[in-house]
């Protein structure tokens, strides 16, 4: 009887032991599933903000303008533009850098000299590189470097931080990323290469626009070449014109030049004769003032050697005549001798300046000018070009000189009206100091 109330007992529990394991797994399929809803109600949500996100991007992207070849030219137009306005070698460099910044990527240009090159001007890499530190910034060209490189084969180099690791003062202090690409480009000038420009993304991962930076740099040269052209053609006015003395001794106030009468012909002629403007001998011509030119037709094979009546008016070459001299234009006067060795090297710079602003009016108005001088009305037909010159001049000068001296007035005198101001004009408003 034993027997069968033991497999009994085993059944009920073998039973229960199931029965709790399938309540277990039971528990474990409802915290699965609770699991695999909450799985999928984020999936959902994720989906739907991903949604929401593809959107708005593609929103963006039509809001935004697009950038047709026409656009990129025209940009690379403004840049040359600003360039060719730079009368300094320093300010070609500078726009050079700022141009390039304008279309994101970090820029130094370094200037050659002798076996080095020397840090000009940078843009992009922030308030720490200071123009100090950029200027300090040296990188020789006597070991074999990407600059070298540029310099040898006077052409752009493709290069990266692994191939200047040798010039740690320059990764130094502009830190490019590792994995950014650096551009090098010659700024060639006087058949040379006299600057180099320095090229990198600053880590945004973006291709360099390199055939605009290659145009650019192209100008850049050519605008040194200009510059440097219109000084030596200053240089050679300078040494063509007579200096104010010099012009003050040939010219006095007032020139007193005895004309030569003019020789009559056989047949019918007219003898020109002229009061003249001191006293006539005794016997001359008593009517004074109103009429200091009389015409007097003689006729008759032997008009020529007709001798004048007593009391008739002597004619062109018996009397002087007195005319009045060419004006001579005394620049603003000052001795740089009682000036600080500042001062002086502030008003020579500011004479150089306005000599290449001026002799740049010149060079590429010679019609106008030439008509200008002609009609003394040089400002009418150059104001825009004067305004814009004298407001440059102002803008670099204007604060740091004295008063009572007007360089850019000076040389508009000098160089485009030739030593007349009354050739600019009445409508001309004078010098500025």
């Amino acid at each position: 009887m034993a027997e069968p109330n033991l497999l009994a007992d085993a059944i009920r529990e073998a039973r229960e032991r199931m029965a709790q394991e399938l309540r277990s797994q039971a528990e474990h399929l409802d915290t699965l599933s609770a699991s695999v809803a909450e799985l999928r109600r984020r999936q959902e949500q994720t989906a739907q903000a991903a949604e929401r996100q593809w959107d708005a991007l593609a929103q963006a992207e039509a809001s935004l303008p697009r950038i047709t070849p026409e656009a990129v030219l025209e940009n690379v137009l403004n840049a040359v533009r600003n360039l060719m306005t730079c009368t300094l070698p320093e300010q070609v460099l500078q726009v050079l850098t700022d141009e390039a910044a304008q279309w994101g990527v970090r820029a130094a240009v370094f200037d050659v000299r002798g076996k080095a090159a020397w840090g000009a001007a940078a843009r992009g890499f922030g308030p720490e590189l200071t123009e100090q530190a950029i200027r300090s910034l040296i990188v020789p060209l006597n070991q074999g470097n990407p600059f070298r490189q540029v310099c040898e084969i006077a052409g752009h180099v493709d290069t990266n931080v692994q191939a200047l690791r040798k010039n740690r003062n320059l990764l130094e202090k502009l830190k490019p990323v590792a994995e950014d690409p650096v551009l090098l480009l010659p700024i060639r000038s006087a058949g040379a290469v006299t600057a180099i420009l320095y090229a990198d993304p600053g880590g945004k991962g973006e291709p360099l626009p390199i055939n605009a930076l290659k145009i650019f740099s192209e100008f850049a040269g050519a605008q040194l070449d200009r510059l440097m052209a219109l000084s030596e053609d200053v240089g050679a006015r300078e040494e063509r014109l007579p200096g104010i003395d010099e012009v003050a001794e040939e010219v006095s106030e007032e020139t007193v030049v005895a004309a030569e009468a003019p020789e009559l012909p056989k047949a019918e002629s007219e003898i020109v004769t002229a009061e003249p403007l001191t006293a006539p001998p005794e016997g001359g011509v008593e009517a004074a003032g109103e009429t200091n030119l009389v015409l007097e037709t003689v006729t008759g094979p032997g008009a020529a050697e007709a001798p004048a009546s007593e009391g008739a008016a002597p004619a062109i070459g018996d009397w002087p005549i007195r005319q009045e001299a060419a004006p001579v234009f005394q620049p603003s006067e000052f001795d740089l001798a009682e000036l600080s060795e500042e001062e002086q090297k502030l008003h020579k710079d500011a004479k150089r300046f306005a000599k290449l602003l001026v002799s740049e009016i010149e060079l590429y108005n010679k019609v106008k000018v030439a008509d200008g001088r002609r009609n003394k009305d040089l400002y009418v037909r150059l104001k825009s070009d004067i305004d814009r010159s004298r407001q440059t001049f102002d803008k670099r000068f204007g604060k740091v000189l004295s008063k009572g001296f007007d360089h850019f007035h000076d040389e508009l005198v000098r160089i485009l009206a030739a030593n007349d101001p009354s050739l600019l004009g009445p409508e001309y408003p004078g010098p500025a100091a």
